[in-house]
């Protein structure tokens, strides 16, 4: 509902040409009023921040840079900058910012009216805000909202299967100039502000962030703070009916690590609108995320800087012993017979005799204590065959940047198909197998589950051939 109470300002013409129709809103220092440009006749809006008890030095610094931000850009779905001016009469003083108005609701107050949005219509919205994003954020030096929410994002009405024209909004909270070292005013909405903006800090990722979470409110009704938490990481699954893609994109856009979150609108509109037909997911009939397996022996260690996937033999000494026993009784009896000949062949096999033993004894250590390790970083990726302390690379490393793919497939291997996990590097593979027949062989479930959790890390989808 729009407040009809202007005070000071009732029945007012600033600046002899904005004639005051209405207060649109108001908080400490600042008003936002409806008016209409008697030299156009078009309704604008000029929003006000006057020197009262409440004023700081820090909202006028705020209060002029939307006013040169909005002077900056253009986009049909933000407000055009119009007019700036001072502020001198008997009763006030301060600052006036003319800006175009949109005949349009926000989003808290259409919800608060009831309206609801299902998954696809919430779709929309997001990928509109993305698209807004993506414009800001490509400006040099990018321009960064910091006050995402419901409240600052209007919406017109139906139409037809358009869930409406949507709008972004009040950009008193707008960041433009990023210094590592300058110490920034901490601004933002609680609830919709990710952990780095408490401590006066904000990126690209941190918009992400703020749309992630009032999209978290369109699909549960609930407010972001109201959720449960845990880890700092927004429990909304339980009260949102979406199906299970669009709650990993939710979750992977609200992540309070910085590292952990899509990194950029580009990034995440693409995420978004990757083809389900093309995607692999490993648990399609629940929202949850799949757990290691009972039993399993993988070990799983990752942070924000690496992942790191172990895999230990399958199967031990029983086959090689199998192996060892027929090879002593079959094959070591042959060269002791031919090296009693005395001839050059029995000699050449004495002398490979122990080379071949050796070779044996090692298969059979490597089956008992070795390891296969994947390990991926920020700089590169590498997947090795380790004892004691000793690696031996199955393919050279590869640069992390390299990563384009990860597939899931079948391969095969004596005729039978078996599943692999393939991450691509370019043309470089670096494989999981389920064969039986590899030492180092993985079940279905825990290729599912390590599928999952690379892809998560990686923030790639799995393609399956």
């Amino acid at each position: 509902m729009i407040n009809q109470d202007l005070g000071d300002f009732a029945k007012e013409t600033l600046l002899e040409r904005y004639e005051v129709q209405q207060q649109l809103g108001k908080k400490a220092g600042r008003r936002t009023l409806l008016t209409r440009d008697l030299q156009t006749q078009e309704l604008v809006v000029v929003k006000l921040l006057t020197f009262d008890d409440e004023f700081q030095w820090e909202d006028l610094k705020l209060f002029e840079r939307e006013a040169e931000t909005l002077k900056s850009i253009s986009h049909p779905a933000i407000p055009s900058y119009l007019n700036y001016f001072e502020l001198d009469a008997a009763n006030y003083k301060g600052f006036a910012l003319v800006q175009s108005y949109i005949p349009a609701q926000s989003l808290e107050t259409q919800l608060k009216a009831g309206r609801s949005f299902n998954e696809q219509e919430v779709k929309q919205i997001a990928k509109a805000l993305l698209e807004i994003l993506k414009y800001l954020h490509s400006q040099q030096p990018p321009v960064i909202h910091r006050d995402i929410k419901p409240s600052n994002i209007l919406l017109t009405n139906r139409s037809g299967n358009s869930v409406g024209d949507v709008y972004l909004v009040d950009f008193g909270s707008v960041q433009t100039i990023i210094r590592s070292n300058s110490t920034m005013t901490i601004v933002g909405s609680y609830g919709y502000m990710p952990p780095e903006q408490f401590s006066g800090k904000a990126s690209p990722a941190s918009d992400l962030y703020g749309l992630g979470a009032t999209l978290i409110y369109l699909v549960t009704g609930q407010h972001p703070a109201d959720l449960p938490q845990q880890d700092l990481v927004i429990k909304f699954e339980q009260a949102a009916n979406i199906s299970p893609d669009f709650s990993n994109w939710l979750r992977r856009m609200t992540q309070p690590i910085l590292s952990q979150r899509l990194a950029s609108a580009q990034q995440a509109l693409q995420s978004l609108q990757a083809p389900t037909k093309q995607i692999y997911t490993a648990n399609k009939e629940s929202n949850l995320i799949l757990d290691k397996p009972f039993g399993s022996t993988i070990v799983l260690n990752k942070n924000a800087d690496f992942i790191e996937i172990i895999i230990s033999p399958k199967g031990g000494m029983s086959k090689l012993g199998v192996m060892f026993v027929w090879y002593c009784i079959s094959v070591i009896p042959i060269y002791i017979a031919v090296g009693f000949t005395g001839n050059l062949l029995g000699i050449l096999s004495n002398l490979l005799l122990p080379l071949n033993i050796g070779i044996l004894f090692f298969v059979i250590i490597m089956s008992t204590f070795g390891r296969k390790r994947l390990f991926i970083n920020k700089r590169q990726i590498s997947l090795s065959h380790e004892l004691f302390g000793m690696r031996r690379y199955t393919r050279f490393p590869s640069a992390r940047k390299n990563i384009i793919r990860l597939e899931r497939s079948n391969i095969y291997y004596n005729l039978a198909p078996q599943l692999c996990l393939i991450i691509w590097a370019g043309l470089i593979k670096y494989e999981i197998h389920t064969s039986q027949n590899n030492m180092f062989s993985v079940s279905t479930l825990e290729l599912d589950w390590l599928a999952q959790e690379l892809s998560d890390w990686l923030d790639l989808p799995i393609t399956k051939e």
